[in-house]
């Protein structure tokens, strides 16, 4: 009892001095020490939570204190070094209380949904036999399509590819009140593709990238799931939240546009928002609300920061336009290898060198190659293979 008074006791400073900046730690930090007050201090600032009644976090809180200590760090997936001399205790409480301050009602709901339509996306087609890009419909049937086609579906359901129907069965003689049904589009390396949902809200998928969708929103809230890039324009509809689920976060909207890249085996996400505002919800439930123009980055902790960027920049693979603004060419070959899933290399005596203008990505990868050994610098070009594929690396 009295350990869990003491524990109560810390818990009610750091939520003082956390409040309070004015007030001083009695000792002088280390530098571990204040690295780790800065992280509580951008948790207690900028990720704010869902409206709770204080007295269930706090009675919610004691009793999660109560239980084992493996437990608690279990679940809230980190561990802290002291922040000063109240001790690691302090730390543990803090996260705990967040955890709760970040919960609501129909967590698992929205957990189950996204689970289901990730277990879909696995479940139906492999993306390393895909080799155009790949309309999965509900009934497992795989359709190809042109590269940088437009799939559109009414509000009933039915799809059609640049205009033309497909020949499918109609929505309308199906079983009435059934569950939602999922469609998926998988997109392979250097190609690209856009839907429009039933709702009449955009998705333009980039390369390498999968999206799974229902083929009419019958819930009550719009929810897809997204691995990889896509850009988003939600139509507003306030009765039914949409909801991008990925495996780094939740992005929840009403109606909006923004753009979500969040690779598989990436161990960093990014949602940056052109119009409107969204709430981006990282796997500990953290939130954090986006305004235009701003970038927030995720790693494996969860929210890792936010910053004002010019939006534009990130949604010209969208015309497939990429502007270099003076990248390194280090950096250019890094992206059109990832984009294209062809090895690049080129001789390290070329790869800071800057390159200006603009590439476009629906061109041929040798013709882009070619034009970037023409914006090199003659000294540099006259070497032979400065750029090259190397087809003996997978």
């Amino acid at each position: 009892m009295k350990d869990n008074k003491r524990e109560e006791n810390i818990y009610e400073s750091l939520a003082s001095f956390l409040d309070d900046r004015s007030t001083t730690p009695d000792k002088k930090l280390t530098p571990s020490e204040e690295e780790e007050l800065r992280k509580l201090m951008f948790l207690w600032d900028e990720c704010y939570p869902e409206k709770i009644e204080t007295e269930d976090i706090w009675k919610k809180t004691m009793q999660k204190i109560e239980n084992s200590n493996s437990t608690i760090a279990k679940r809230t997936h980190q561990r802290f070094m002291p922040v000063w001399a109240w001790g690691a205790a302090a730390s543990v409480v803090i996260l705990v209380g967040l955890g709760f301050f970040f919960s609501r009602n129909n967590i698992k709901e929205e957990v189950d949904e996204a689970l289901k339509m990730e277990q879909y996306m696995l479940a139906n087609t492999s993306a390393e036999n895909v080799k155009e890009v790949t309309l999965v419909v509900s009934d497992k049937k795989q359709i190809e399509i042109a590269n940088n086609s437009q799939v559109a579906y009414t509000s009933t359901g039915q799809v059609r590819v640049n205009s033309s129907k497909l020949d499918e069965p109609k929505t309308e003689d199906k079983v009435q009140g059934q569950e939602e049904e999922y469609n998926q589009i998988i997109v392979p390396k250097g190609r690209r593709s856009m839907i429009v949902l039933a709702d009449n809200s955009k998705i333009w998928i980039n390369s390498g990238s999968k999206v799974i969708y229902p083929r009419s929103f019958k819930n009550e809230k719009r929810q897809i799931y997204v691995e990889g890039e896509v850009y988003l324009k939600v139509t507003h509809d306030k009765t039914k939240p949409f909801i991008v689920s990925t495996s780094a976060c939740e992005v929840e909207v009403l109606g909006t546009s923004f753009n979500v890249s969040a690779y598989k085996g990436n161990s960093q996400a990014d949602i940056v928002l052109v119009e409107g505002s969204v709430n981006v919800r990282d796997n500990l439930k953290r939130q954090m609300r986006m305004q235009p123009n701003e970038r927030v980055e995720l790693n494996e902790a969860g929210i890792a920061k936010k910053e004002k960027v010019n939006a534009l920049e990130y949604i010209q693979w969208v015309d497939g336009i990429w502007t270099l603004n003076g990248k390194p060419l280090k950096e250019v070959l890094r992206y059109l290898s990832e984009y294209y899933g062809q090895t690049i290399l080129c001789d390290p005596i070329a790869e800071t060198e800057p390159l200006y203008g603009k590439l476009f990505l629906n061109e041929d990868l040798n013709k882009i190659l070619e034009s970037i050994r023409q914006a090199l610098p003659e000294e540099v070009a006259l070497k032979k293979n400065i750029i090259y594929f190397d087809n003996t690396i997978k």
